[in-house]
């Protein structure tokens, strides 16, 4: 996830089987597994996420035909749906038992440089996809505006989570932002937030560092 050499394409094999698609869809699988794991898609999928955040949200603002408080309200609501969504995705998808999802998951905690990432297309097309079905139940100005602040958070889930692993923070503050994600490569049956670790304190799963335990001696004097 970053401008190291390494790629999780030269990983062993034998150690993480290929990814399965329908068999109509198999054609696709080799293409798609060398996008994922490339610098160009991690690139992309960044800028990507961006600026369907931004479509979104300016689409949903010149729609218009929204109050200024609904607005405010309907966008923190993106926000927070966001962090359940990064949490929720992270622990169940990506840490479930089986599946894609959770082979390019385990490439990633076996290298946390290497390049692997969604296609960068696939976000973006969920989004939208998300806006026209919010717009089947509330008006499409403020659903635009949730697709596109939930777009907004995915944008800074993904930014975050390359400047985690890339960059070594000098202020304690975001040395102890970062550090919540690093000690998930340490014990990944904990901290499942990235952006934050409010869903970690509210389920139970954030880490707790164990008391050590002296041994008493038994030997009397």
């Amino acid at each position: 996830m970053s401008n190291h050499p390494q790629v999780s394409a030269n990983r062993d094999a034998s150690a993480n089987p290929p990814r399965r698609l329908p068999a109509p869809l198999e054609w696709l699988a080799e293409p798609l597994a060398q996008l994922s794991t490339s610098l160009f898609n991690l690139r992309a999928g960044l800028i990507s996420d961006g600026l369907i955040s931004l479509l979104l949200i300016t689409a949903g603002v010149w729609y218009g035909r929204m109050q200024p408080v609904l607005a405010a309200f309907t966008a923190l609501c993106g926000l927070f749906v966001f962090t359940f969504i990064e949490y929720a995705a992270h622990r169940w998808l990506f840490h479930g038992n089986t599946g894609p999802f959770k082979s390019g998951h385990d490439h990633h905690h076996a290298d946390p440089l290497g390049y692997d990432a969604l296609p960068f297309f696939m976000p973006p097309l969920f989004m939208c996809a998300l806006g026209a079905v919010f717009a089947l139940a509330i008006p499409a100005g403020y659903a635009l505006l949730l697709a596109g602040t939930i777009a907004a958070g995915y944008a800074a889930y993904g930014l975050s989570h390359v400047v985690i692993h890339v960059h070594r923070f000098k202020s304690p503050l975001m040395r102890h932002w970062a550090g919540f994600h690093n000690i998930h490569h340490y014990h990944p049956d904990a901290n499942f937030g990235v952006t934050t670790g409010l869903w970690d304190v509210i389920l139970g799963t954030r880490y707790q560092r164990k008391p050590r335990t002296t041994a008493l001696s038994c030997d009397r004097p």
